[in-house]
């Protein structure tokens, strides 16, 4: 209850306060499954999954923090509410934002399950 809460007063924070640090994303992936095509060397696609969602994804990681193991110095870390995405993110999906293209190269979540923490990398 105190979760829903929080997540609905920063969801209006977004939509007023925070306006200018938040950026939206769109990421559309095909499934694949079957047999590999040895000629093309891919699986047949069986469907494609969309979702979208926003936060803000641009922050970067500070100098003396923690960083994941394969962070690049051109990494960027973005903070997104659990309620604001459609769809839970997978580590390799790319996002589309209004900076361009980036590919989730790590996810984590907070211990109230309402942020995940994803470092997004350049495409």
């Amino acid at each position: 209850m105190i979760k829903n809460k929080i997540q609905s007063k920063l969801a209006k924070a977004f939509d007023k306060n925070l306006a200018d640090a938040v950026d939206s994303f769109t990421c559309s992936k095909e499934i694949q499954s079957g047999e590999l095509d040895f000629v093309t060397q891919t699986y047949p696609i069986i469907s494609v999954e969309a979702y979208s969602g926003r936060g803000v994804l641009f922050g970067s990681y500070l100098k003396d923090m923690v960083k994941p193991t394969d962070y690049q110095v051109t990494d960027s870390k973005a903070v997104v509410l659990q309620n604001e995405v459609t769809q839970v993110p997978q580590i390799t999906d790319v996002w589309n934002t209004s900076k361009g293209r980036f590919k989730v190269v790590n996810i984590g979540a907070d211990p109230t399950g309402s942020i995940w923490t994803c470092q997004l990398r350049k495409v």
